[in-house]
Parts: C-alpha cells; sequence; structure tokens
C-alpha cells in the first residue's frame, strides 16, 4: 500500500498513527510527509538517506494499513 492510497479522515490517521507507529522520529517524519515534504527535504532534516526516509515512510504505512 503507498501513501496516496491511504483515504481515511485525518482524525483516525492520527489515531493509527499515534497508536501504532511507535517510533517518536518517525512519527514525526510521516507527519511532515503528509504536510507535504519531500523525500529529500526530510532526508536533510534528519540526517538520512533518501532512501531510508522512503522506508520509513512505507513502514508507516504498512503499519497502519493493517488496522485499517
Amino acid at each position: 500500500m503507498r501513501l496516496s492510497d491511504l483515504d481515511i479522515p485525518k482524525s483516525q490517521l492520527i489515531y493509527l498513527v499515534e497508536n501504532y507507529v511507535y517510533n517518536a522520529r518517525n512519527k514525526t517524519l510521516f507527519y511532515k510527509k503528509l504536510e507535504g515534504y519531500t523525500y529529500e527535504e526530510l532526508a536533510e532534516m534528519y540526517n538520512l538517506s533518501t532512501q531510508r526516509t522512503k522506508e520509513i515512510v512505507r513502514d508507516c504505512v504498512n503499519r497502519i494499513s493493517k488496522h485499517i
């Protein structure tokens, strides 16, 4: 599942992130991605590679999608 496939209300999305994404950095990174930051911008902010940033977002989406 991709980030664009998540078609749920914002309140439900926040609930799922808060309850199923355990790492604080990953939560904030995911929220910033939802706000429209690019993977490159996030990678620079968090001192990660672009590929690792994509993996984190994908992991968050996978965790959330299991509970929809």
